[in-house]
């Protein structure tokens, strides 16, 4: 009773948290707290590092300027619009700039929310790299019997990491409690456990034909990895990432109350920790001399040649919206032009931020009640930020 009453809460909660379109905010406040970086399901430790990697400097807050949209904006503008909560940058393995707001610090644990499904994707690397995964043309029934005869049945894990897997769902309304991961969400929270409504999937369009967003998905990967492995994600992800990236402090991974881990989001963990998250990619997968993520892991995360998964192509319906800023890769965004940079991004704006080119890595964490629309402008911000360190 005690436990169903507790998910009754929840339930709540999560809803007045996700419910966070332009359209909700412009209507009044939530009905409860918007407390986005508070677990509202059980967690799982996930263990720091014995030998973390340092991380040194504290820096300055940059000055950038850019144009977005015909406009002359501010980094400082855009950090106070979108409600960042959080704001590191790291150039040459060091720190350039740190700022905390609102009360949180160095040391607070920040939601992931769908940051963590670059994190879920790269276990699924090193699970191959390690040969218990055959390959990414592999279809995800071959780890996971119980999704035969569902909209999975047959599709390649290839075409989950890209979005790709034909599923029928529908996550282009946070605030809508009966769709995508508003819906999955508070399904889990109440009782339903996330295995149940994977096995719910139906097929909406071939796989590996277009590109929709699909939370689902990431949960499938991260199954898919504890079947194939043999241990939880959260085991593995401390295993294979946490600790191996030398990341500082411990991490917490939500998971629904039949013990399955999200995968598709709620990583808690510090700005910090996630800036060693960016590194690794940063670095081709290396910590040290330590390869921790296949190189070619690393590139094929980043890169796509699918035509429908190129910058301003992933939805041709909806030409306007944010996500035409971006192109997508394994469960990372992709920035458009030669500069080379990818963004790991979360609802209310949760950003990892990774430029190659400038080496730089660039974490931001929000409450952005305007996430949805402000995603188009942040690969703007970073870049500009980017471009002020060389100067």
């Amino acid at each position: 009773m005690l436990r169903r009453s507790l998910s009754a809460v929840a339930c709540l909660a999560v809803a007045a948290t996700l419910a966070v379109s332009g359209s909700a905010a412009a209507s009044g406040p939530l009905p409860l707290p918007l407390l986005p970086h508070v677990p509202f399901y059980p967690t799982t430790t996930v263990a720091a590092s014995s030998h973390p990697t340092p991380l040194p400097g504290t820096g300055k807050p940059i000055q950038a300027t850019y144009t977005y949209e015909g406009q002359q904006r501010t980094l400082a503008d855009y950090l106070t619009r979108s409600s960042a909560r959080s704001f590191v940058v790291v150039q040459n393995d060091s720190i350039v700039d740190e700022r905390y707001f609102a009360g949180y610090s160095a040391a607070s644990r920040f939601n992931s929310w769908s940051v963590g499904k670059s994190i879920t994707a790269t276990a699924v690397g090193i699970a191959i790299a390690e040969g218990r995964i055959g390959s990414v043309d592999d279809p995800v029934t071959r780890y996971v019997g119980e999704l035969k005869g569902t909209g999975y049945d047959g599709v390649r894990i290839r075409d989950v990491l890209h979005m790709a897997s034909g599923h029928e769902y529908d996550e282009t309304d946070y605030a809508d409690p009966t769709k995508g991961s508003t819906a999955t969400t508070i399904r889990m929270v109440a009782g339903t456990s996330l295995i149940d409504q994977a096995k719910e999937a139906e097929r909406d369009t071939p796989p590996g034909t277009r590109w929709n967003y699909d939370s689902m998905n990431t949960f499938v990967l991260g199954w898919v990895v504890a079947e194939a492995t043999g241990h939880p994600l959260s085991s593995y992800v401390q295993d294979k990432i946490w600790q191996p990236a030398g990341m500082q402090m411990s991490a917490l991974l939500g998971h629904d109350y039949r013990g399955s881990d999200i995968a598709y989001c709620c990583y808690h963990a510090t700005a910090r920790d996630f800036a060693r998250f960016g590194l690794l990619y940063l670095h081709d997968g290396r910590v040290g001399d330590r390869q921790v993520v296949p190189a070619q892991w690393v590139r094929d995360s980043t890169h796509s040649s699918e035509p429908y998964l190129q910058p301003h192509h992933l939805m041709p319906e909806s030409p306007e919206s944010s996500e035409n800023n971006y192109g997508y890769g394994y469960q990372w965004w992709l920035g458009d032009g030669d500069r080379g940079d990818y963004v790991a991004v979360g609802i209310l704006g949760q950003y990892i931020y990774v430029s190659p080119k400038d080496n730089v890595v660039i974490v931001k964490t929000s409450e952005d009640l305007n996430s949805e629309e402000n995603m188009g402008e942040a690969i703007f911000a970073f870049r500009a930020t980017a471009d002020a360190l060389r100067r």
